[in-house]
């Protein structure tokens, strides 16, 4: 069990992802024992003197993106929010050099060796971003796991990870990327449309070779997949692991 830490830690680098969906790495001091599982999640604690007096700091939940191999770092990719105090910092304010403060990990939604041979990873929007950190542990470690990724955004333009996940998809034979837009008019896309249904579960993913199945997203997505996967597809709940992101 991964023990929960607090300590002071510095933006080292930050990549655009999408528009509105921001990856920022955080440097772990090379004398603090920070180890976590992939997909687990941290608090981050940040001085937001714009928003003085009523919160001069800010404390929000995010997903680590990367996976646990001891590279010194972490990743968190946020979706920023007009009305978000803390990810509207982190898009408009942060720099590179800036202090923050790191509590965790926390969480059981999360993977390690031996767990399963098979997983469907199941996500919306940046609900993916415990899922690119559980797809590079098994790959980096190179785990005999077959991995089936369905994500849903709303345009082609929000998907979120693609050049990294069709790179994995090429050099490996146990990542299978599937994506579906659900906003497609206007746009040029030739894979998927419309909303995760059971039909796409069921090609993707389906019951008698998914071991365990990784939901995450919107709160409503959420409530709507593990509804498919329990009643329409007689998934026990025991195999479904799930994390709403209101």
């Amino acid at each position: 069990m991964s023990k929960a830490l607090s300590f002071e830690t510095e933006v080292t680098g930050v990549v655009l992802e999408t528009m509105d969906v921001l990856t920022f790495r955080l440097a772990i001091p090379a004398d603090i024992p920070f180890s976590f599982k992939a997909g687990q999640f941290i608090k981050l604690t940040a001085e937001t003197p714009e928003y003085a007096p009523e919160h001069p700091t800010l404390t929000r939940a995010y997903s680590i993106s990367n996976a646990p191999l001891g590279q010194g770092y972490i990743d968190l990719t946020v979706k920023c929010y007009e009305d978000g105090h803390l990810s509207k910092h982190l898009r408009e304010v942060t720099y590179i050099g800036e202090l923050m403060t790191v509590e965790g990990p926390f969480g059981d939604f999360c993977f390690e060796a031996g767990q399963a041979s098979s997983i469907a990873l199941i996500g919306g929007g940046a609900g993916v971003a415990p899922m690119r950190g559980m797809m590079e542990y098994i790959i980096e470690k190179k785990l005999p796991v077959q991995m089936h990724y369905l994500a849903s955004c709303r345009t082609p333009q929000d998907l979120i990870y693609l050049a990294t996940l069709l790179g994995w998809q090429e050099s490996t034979n146990n990542l299978h990327v599937t994506h579906t837009i659900t906003r497609p008019e206007g746009h040029s896309w030739a894979g998927q449309t419309g909303h995760i249904d059971q039909r796409m579960l069921l090609k993707v993913c389906p019951p008698e070779t998914t071991e365990l199945y990784y939901v995450a997203g919107p709160t409503e997505m959420v409530k709507s997949v593990r509804k498919l996967l329990k009643e329409e597809l007689n998934v026990d709940k025991s195999r479904i692991l799930w994390e709403p992101w209101g």
